[in-house]
Protein backbone atom coordinates (compact mmCIF):
# COMPACT_ATOMS: atom_id res chain seq x y z
CA UNK A 1 0.00 0.00 0.00
CA UNK A 2 1.25 3.51 -0.61
CA UNK A 3 2.49 5.17 2.36
CA UNK A 4 2.51 9.04 2.65
CA UNK A 5 4.48 10.91 5.09
CA UNK A 6 5.18 14.37 5.72
CA UNK A 7 6.76 16.00 2.50
CA UNK A 8 9.04 18.96 1.74
CA UNK A 9 9.22 19.63 -1.58
CA UNK A 10 12.07 19.24 -3.54
CA UNK A 11 13.63 21.76 -6.18
CA UNK A 12 17.79 22.63 -7.10
CA UNK A 13 19.55 24.99 -7.28
CA UNK A 14 18.52 28.50 -6.74
CA UNK A 15 14.64 27.40 -7.06
CA UNK A 16 14.35 25.97 -3.27
CA UNK A 17 10.99 27.35 -1.83
CA UNK A 18 10.39 25.68 1.85
CA UNK A 19 6.81 24.43 2.06
CA UNK A 20 5.38 26.99 4.30
CA UNK A 21 7.08 29.66 1.51
CA UNK A 22 4.80 27.09 -0.77
CA UNK A 23 1.54 27.32 1.35
CA UNK A 24 1.99 30.68 1.74
CA UNK A 25 2.01 30.90 -2.25
CA UNK A 26 -0.51 29.32 -2.76
CA UNK A 27 -2.87 31.00 -0.33
CA UNK A 28 -1.94 33.84 -2.09
CA UNK A 29 -2.57 33.17 -5.38
CA UNK A 30 -6.00 31.32 -4.07
CA UNK A 31 -7.02 34.94 -2.91
CA UNK A 32 -6.00 36.61 -5.89
CA UNK A 33 -7.63 34.11 -8.53
CA UNK A 34 -11.38 34.55 -7.16
CA UNK A 35 -11.55 37.29 -9.54
CA UNK A 36 -10.18 36.60 -12.66
CA UNK A 37 -12.05 35.14 -15.58
CA UNK A 38 -11.67 31.33 -15.94
CA UNK A 39 -11.03 30.02 -19.76
CA UNK A 40 -11.85 26.46 -20.05
CA UNK A 41 -9.29 24.07 -21.96
CA UNK A 42 -8.47 20.67 -22.86
CA UNK A 43 -5.46 18.77 -22.54
CA UNK A 44 -3.62 16.02 -20.72
CA UNK A 45 -5.37 12.59 -20.91
CA UNK A 46 -7.95 14.54 -22.29
CA UNK A 47 -11.13 15.25 -20.24
CA UNK A 48 -12.56 11.92 -20.34
CA UNK A 49 -9.35 10.55 -19.79
CA UNK A 50 -8.69 12.86 -16.75
CA UNK A 51 -12.22 12.23 -15.49
CA UNK A 52 -11.80 8.19 -15.90
CA UNK A 53 -9.15 8.61 -13.75
CA UNK A 54 -11.04 10.37 -11.34
CA UNK A 55 -13.84 8.01 -10.93
CA UNK A 56 -11.79 4.71 -10.74
CA UNK A 57 -10.40 6.50 -7.55
CA UNK A 58 -14.30 7.63 -6.09
CA UNK A 59 -14.90 3.72 -6.59
CA UNK A 60 -12.10 2.91 -4.25
CA UNK A 61 -12.73 5.77 -1.39
CA UNK A 62 -13.70 5.01 1.92
CA UNK A 63 -17.04 6.54 3.21
CA UNK A 64 -15.35 9.26 5.10
CA UNK A 65 -13.31 10.39 2.75
CA UNK A 66 -15.86 10.85 0.15
CA UNK A 67 -17.82 12.87 2.53
CA UNK A 68 -15.03 15.18 3.39
CA UNK A 69 -14.69 15.84 -0.17
CA UNK A 70 -17.72 16.40 -1.04
CA UNK A 71 -18.10 19.30 1.78
CA UNK A 72 -14.70 20.52 0.34
CA UNK A 73 -15.90 20.83 -2.93
CA UNK A 74 -18.19 23.45 -1.83
CA UNK A 75 -15.25 25.69 -1.40
CA UNK A 76 -15.57 26.33 -5.55
CA UNK A 77 -16.11 30.28 -6.25
CA UNK A 78 -19.18 30.63 -8.13
CA UNK A 79 -17.20 32.62 -10.76
CA UNK A 80 -14.84 29.49 -11.40
CA UNK A 81 -18.19 27.23 -11.05
CA UNK A 82 -20.41 29.02 -13.67
CA UNK A 83 -17.20 29.91 -16.31
CA UNK A 84 -15.87 26.28 -15.89
CA UNK A 85 -18.59 23.73 -14.76
CA UNK A 86 -21.60 25.90 -16.67
CA UNK A 87 -23.31 26.02 -12.90
CA UNK A 88 -23.57 22.89 -11.73
CA UNK A 89 -22.20 21.13 -8.95
CA UNK A 90 -19.10 19.97 -8.93
CA UNK A 91 -18.15 15.90 -9.40
CA UNK A 92 -15.45 14.12 -8.11
CA UNK A 93 -15.15 13.50 -12.41
CA UNK A 94 -14.28 17.23 -12.29
CA UNK A 95 -11.31 17.31 -9.76
CA UNK A 96 -9.04 15.55 -12.19
CA UNK A 97 -9.77 18.36 -15.26
CA UNK A 98 -9.58 21.22 -13.30
CA UNK A 99 -5.90 21.92 -13.79
CA UNK A 100 -6.35 21.84 -17.32
CA UNK A 101 -8.82 24.56 -17.51
CA UNK A 102 -7.17 27.00 -15.52
CA UNK A 103 -3.44 26.32 -17.53
CA UNK A 104 -4.13 29.00 -19.56
CA UNK A 105 -4.23 31.75 -16.71
CA UNK A 106 -1.69 34.37 -16.34
CA UNK A 107 -1.76 32.67 -12.13
CA UNK A 108 -1.07 29.62 -13.52
CA UNK A 109 1.73 29.71 -16.26
CA UNK A 110 4.94 29.79 -13.28
CA UNK A 111 3.18 25.83 -12.81
CA UNK A 112 2.74 25.04 -16.54
CA UNK A 113 5.97 22.52 -15.95
CA UNK A 114 4.48 20.82 -13.26
CA UNK A 115 2.48 18.84 -16.32
CA UNK A 116 5.57 16.82 -17.26
CA UNK A 117 8.70 15.65 -16.46
CA UNK A 118 11.83 15.79 -18.76
CA UNK A 119 14.40 12.62 -19.54
CA UNK A 120 17.46 13.39 -21.18
CA UNK A 121 18.15 10.67 -24.35
CA UNK A 122 20.39 9.06 -22.55
CA UNK A 123 19.13 8.64 -19.13
CA UNK A 124 17.81 5.16 -18.32
CA UNK A 125 15.89 6.08 -15.16
CA UNK A 126 13.89 9.14 -14.01
CA UNK A 127 15.50 11.86 -11.99
CA UNK A 128 15.29 15.42 -10.54
CA UNK A 129 17.97 16.85 -12.77
CA UNK A 130 15.52 18.63 -15.20
CA UNK A 131 12.91 19.64 -12.16
CA UNK A 132 15.07 22.94 -11.67
CA UNK A 133 11.91 24.74 -11.71
CA UNK A 134 9.36 22.15 -11.05
CA UNK A 135 7.75 19.26 -12.62
CA UNK A 136 5.35 16.70 -12.16
CA UNK A 137 7.13 14.95 -9.46
CA UNK A 138 7.73 17.85 -7.29
CA UNK A 139 4.60 18.91 -8.43
CA UNK A 140 3.03 16.11 -6.66
CA UNK A 141 5.45 16.44 -3.34
CA UNK A 142 4.45 19.86 -2.99
CA UNK A 143 0.62 19.25 -2.84
CA UNK A 144 1.03 16.14 -0.95
CA UNK A 145 2.59 18.46 1.65
CA UNK A 146 -0.19 21.21 1.01
CA UNK A 147 -3.24 18.59 1.71
CA UNK A 148 -1.41 17.21 4.94
CA UNK A 149 -1.79 20.66 6.04
CA UNK A 150 -5.25 20.48 7.72
CA UNK A 151 -5.53 24.24 9.17
CA UNK A 152 -5.08 25.44 5.53
CA UNK A 153 -9.08 27.11 4.77
CA UNK A 154 -10.87 25.10 2.70
CA UNK A 155 -10.63 26.67 -0.97
CA UNK A 156 -6.64 26.15 -0.84
CA UNK A 157 -7.06 23.06 0.49
CA UNK A 158 -9.18 22.06 -2.84
CA UNK A 159 -7.19 23.23 -4.81
CA UNK A 160 -4.47 21.21 -3.79
CA UNK A 161 -6.65 18.15 -4.36
CA UNK A 162 -7.39 19.22 -7.73
CA UNK A 163 -4.36 19.70 -8.85
CA UNK A 164 -2.70 16.19 -7.36
CA UNK A 165 -5.37 14.58 -8.70
CA UNK A 166 -4.79 15.97 -11.92
CA UNK A 167 -0.46 15.43 -11.23
CA UNK A 168 -1.48 11.54 -10.83
CA UNK A 169 -3.34 11.55 -14.02
CA UNK A 170 -0.48 13.53 -15.95
CA UNK A 171 2.05 11.20 -14.46
CA UNK A 172 1.04 7.90 -15.58
CA UNK A 173 0.60 9.11 -19.70
CA UNK A 174 4.20 8.30 -20.79
CA UNK A 175 4.41 10.92 -23.15
CA UNK A 176 4.88 13.76 -19.92
CA UNK A 177 7.55 11.60 -18.79
CA UNK A 178 9.73 11.90 -21.96
CA UNK A 179 12.22 14.52 -24.03
CA UNK A 180 12.43 18.03 -23.95
CA UNK A 181 13.24 18.98 -27.16
CA UNK A 182 10.10 17.55 -29.21
CA UNK A 183 8.12 19.00 -26.37
CA UNK A 184 7.15 15.15 -24.93
CA UNK A 185 6.25 14.32 -28.70
CA UNK A 186 4.32 17.40 -29.38
CA UNK A 187 6.65 17.75 -32.41
CA UNK A 188 6.79 14.47 -33.02
CA UNK A 189 4.64 14.52 -36.21
CA UNK A 190 2.79 11.06 -37.32
CA UNK A 191 -0.01 10.00 -39.08
CA UNK A 192 -2.83 6.97 -38.58
CA UNK A 193 -5.47 9.07 -36.26
CA UNK A 194 -7.62 11.73 -38.38
CA UNK A 195 -7.77 13.96 -34.86
CA UNK A 196 -4.18 13.34 -33.71
CA UNK A 197 -1.27 14.96 -35.74
CA UNK A 198 1.55 14.46 -33.30
CA UNK A 199 2.26 11.45 -31.20
CA UNK A 200 1.24 13.51 -27.52
CA UNK A 201 -1.93 13.74 -28.97
CA UNK A 202 -2.09 10.61 -30.04
CA UNK A 203 -1.82 9.54 -26.46
CA UNK A 204 -3.64 12.51 -24.61
CA UNK A 205 -7.01 12.29 -26.74
CA UNK A 206 -7.11 9.81 -29.67
CA UNK A 207 -6.27 6.45 -27.86
CA UNK A 208 -9.03 7.13 -26.09
CA UNK A 209 -11.20 8.54 -28.87
CA UNK A 210 -10.81 5.92 -31.35
CA UNK A 211 -12.12 3.20 -29.18
CA UNK A 212 -15.52 4.28 -29.84
CA UNK A 213 -16.99 3.47 -26.11
CA UNK A 214 -19.04 6.35 -23.86
CA UNK A 215 -17.17 7.22 -20.58
CA UNK A 216 -19.59 4.50 -18.59
CA UNK A 217 -18.60 1.43 -20.24
CA UNK A 218 -14.92 2.58 -20.32
CA UNK A 219 -15.02 3.08 -16.57
CA UNK A 220 -16.60 -0.55 -16.55
CA UNK A 221 -13.28 -1.96 -18.74
CA UNK A 222 -11.37 -0.29 -16.48
CA UNK A 223 -12.60 -1.64 -13.40
CA UNK A 224 -12.07 -5.02 -14.11
CA UNK A 225 -8.93 -4.70 -15.39
CA UNK A 226 -7.00 -8.02 -13.25
CA UNK A 227 -4.44 -7.55 -11.08
CA UNK A 228 -6.39 -4.24 -9.52
CA UNK A 229 -5.16 -5.08 -5.99
CA UNK A 230 -1.70 -4.55 -6.73
CA UNK A 231 -2.18 -1.18 -8.48
CA UNK A 232 -1.63 1.33 -5.84
CA UNK A 233 2.06 0.08 -4.42
CA UNK A 234 4.41 2.04 -5.31
CA UNK A 235 5.46 5.92 -5.27
CA UNK A 236 5.20 9.01 -7.55
CA UNK A 237 8.79 8.10 -8.45
CA UNK A 238 8.46 4.68 -9.29
CA UNK A 239 5.36 5.32 -11.25
CA UNK A 240 7.19 8.20 -13.45
CA UNK A 241 9.60 5.30 -14.24
CA UNK A 242 7.05 3.25 -15.33
CA UNK A 243 5.64 5.61 -17.73
CA UNK A 244 9.84 6.54 -19.21
CA UNK A 245 10.08 2.73 -19.58
CA UNK A 246 6.84 2.29 -21.52
CA UNK A 247 7.58 5.64 -23.67
CA UNK A 248 10.58 3.81 -24.78
CA UNK A 249 9.14 0.93 -25.81
CA UNK A 250 9.02 0.31 -29.27
CA UNK A 251 5.43 -0.59 -29.60
CA UNK A 252 5.15 3.56 -28.84
CA UNK A 253 7.45 4.30 -31.94
CA UNK A 254 8.62 7.40 -30.07
CA UNK A 255 12.21 6.54 -30.15
CA UNK A 256 14.81 3.98 -31.02
CA UNK A 257 17.17 2.84 -28.50
CA UNK A 258 21.01 2.07 -28.64
CA UNK A 259 24.41 2.17 -26.63
CA UNK A 260 24.04 6.05 -26.57
CA UNK A 261 20.66 6.45 -25.50
CA UNK A 262 16.95 6.55 -27.17
CA UNK A 263 16.98 8.53 -30.83
CA UNK A 264 14.03 10.02 -32.32
CA UNK A 265 11.70 7.24 -34.16
CA UNK A 266 12.24 9.69 -37.27
CA UNK A 267 13.34 12.85 -38.03
CA UNK A 268 10.38 13.69 -40.31
CA UNK A 269 6.22 12.96 -40.23
CA UNK A 270 6.03 8.95 -40.33
CA UNK A 271 3.26 6.47 -40.16
CA UNK A 272 2.36 4.88 -36.88
CA UNK A 273 1.66 0.96 -37.70
CA UNK A 274 -1.71 -0.22 -38.59
CA UNK A 275 -1.77 -2.08 -35.79
CA UNK A 276 -1.45 0.98 -33.28
CA UNK A 277 -4.46 1.42 -31.50
CA UNK A 278 -4.79 -2.85 -31.02
CA UNK A 279 -1.14 -2.85 -29.61
CA UNK A 280 -1.26 0.28 -27.05
CA UNK A 281 -5.05 0.96 -25.99
CA UNK A 282 -4.67 -1.86 -23.50
CA UNK A 283 -1.41 -0.21 -22.20
CA UNK A 284 -3.38 3.36 -22.12
CA UNK A 285 -6.41 1.76 -20.51
CA UNK A 286 -3.96 -0.23 -17.72
CA UNK A 287 -2.49 3.42 -17.18
CA UNK A 288 -5.74 4.92 -16.53
CA UNK A 289 -6.64 2.66 -14.08
CA UNK A 290 -3.63 2.31 -11.90
CA UNK A 291 -4.06 6.33 -12.13
CA UNK A 292 -7.24 5.57 -10.43
CA UNK A 293 -6.37 3.18 -7.93
CA UNK A 294 -3.10 5.31 -6.85
CA UNK A 295 -4.60 8.71 -6.37
CA UNK A 296 -7.72 6.46 -4.08
CA UNK A 297 -4.42 5.39 -1.96
CA UNK A 298 -3.92 8.55 -1.51
CA UNK A 299 -6.78 10.28 -0.98
CA UNK A 300 -7.48 7.66 1.68
CA UNK A 301 -4.70 8.29 3.25
CA UNK A 302 -4.44 12.04 3.16
CA UNK A 303 -8.23 12.86 3.75
CA UNK A 304 -8.54 10.20 6.29
CA UNK A 305 -8.57 13.14 9.14
CA UNK A 306 -11.41 15.61 9.11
Amino acid sequence: MITVKAIKPRFQNRVKPTLARQTRRAIAGVIALTSCLWLPAALGWSATGHQLTCEVAESQLTDPVKARIQVLMQALPDAQRDDLFDGKALTFADLCTWADQVRPLKQYRSVASWHYVNVARDASSVNYDKCVTGCLLTAIETHIGLLQQTELSPWPRLQSLMFLSHWIGDLHQPLHVSFFEDLGGNRTQVTGYDDCANLHGVWDFCLVSTTGKSRSDLLVELLALPGAEGFDQGTALSWAQESMDLVTHPRVQYCRKSEVGCAPWSTQRYALSPDYQAINWPVAKLRLAQAGYRLAGLMNTLMAAP
